[in-house]
């Protein structure tokens, strides 16, 4: 018979062991890997017609309209009805003992997406249509390398469409807090689901190579992390609640 709570949370040693030194020992090599090598291009090369020199699926509207905005739009509606129930439990006796957790997704599923938005908005890395090899005119500029002279497009990486999707990784984390095993589960998986739902769509558009949406998955797991550290101080005593 299967149980909805988790055990008791480990010591906070622990559990920045396996939130995150683990994900960087595992992830920090296949970022890299994915820049050393042709899997970007390959990947999106499925995408590019060279026969015309461009990306089909660009200016699809299905792909525009519903995973480029109405998917987008949930999130924000998410992240608003979170924020909408931590005003309300300074009125309602029933959401006080949720608060710290309220506050908490309503940090993170905002300032996720936004730390990547200022990332991307520094970048001098241009979305691949933008790029000379598949019909635009900026350079492709690896990550370690300095930005080159010219004016170009740029500001394209990480994916910030992809956080949108990253960002609910905040509820695994809540259901760690509330020592809720479902919702940690759903957040996990859930939030790297749509992260990578959203990041495809963007990649079938060329305006992202894979490696800018795991970056993106990355930067998103560590704000949250980062915040949930401090709000909700792992190894604490879970507050399910009534």
């Amino acid at each position: 018979m299967t149980t909805d709570t988790l055990a008791a949370p480990p010591c906070r040693d622990t559990f920045l062991v396996t939130h995150l030194w683990i994900p960087l020992a595992v992830l920090l090599p296949l970022l890299l890997a994915l820049e050393m090598t042709d899997i970007d291009r390959v990947v999106t090369g499925w995408f590019f017609d060279a026969a015309t020199r461009r990306f089909p699926l660009r200016y699809d509207t299905m792909f525009e309209i519903v995973t480029h905005h109405w998917a987008k739009y949930v999130v924000v509606l998410i992240a608003c009805a979170v924020i909408g129930a931590w005003l309300m439990s300074f009125i309602l006796p029933a959401l006080k003992s949720r608060r710290a957790v309220f506050l908490f997704l309503g940090l993170a599923l905002t300032l996720a997406p936004a730390t990547v938005s200022l990332l991307k908005s520094q970048s001098h890395r241009s979305c691949p249509y933008d790029l000379v090899e598949y019909g635009g005119n900026a350079p492709h500029v690896g990550l370690f390398e300095a930005a080159p002279p010219g004016d170009y497009p740029g500001r394209c990486f990480p994916s910030g469409h992809a956080s949108a999707g990253f960002c609910l990784f905040a509820f695994y984390f809540a259901g760690l807090a509330l020592g809720r095993r479902r919702l940690a589960l759903a957040g996990l998986w859930g939030g790297f689901a749509a992260g990578m739902l959203f990041g495809l769509a963007r990649i079938a558009q060329g305006a992202h190579f894979l490696s800018h949406n795991l970056w993106s998955g990355l930067v998103c797991w560590l704000v949250i992390l980062a915040i949930y550290v401090v709000i909700l101080r792992p190894g604490a005593k879970p507050s399910a609640g009534p």
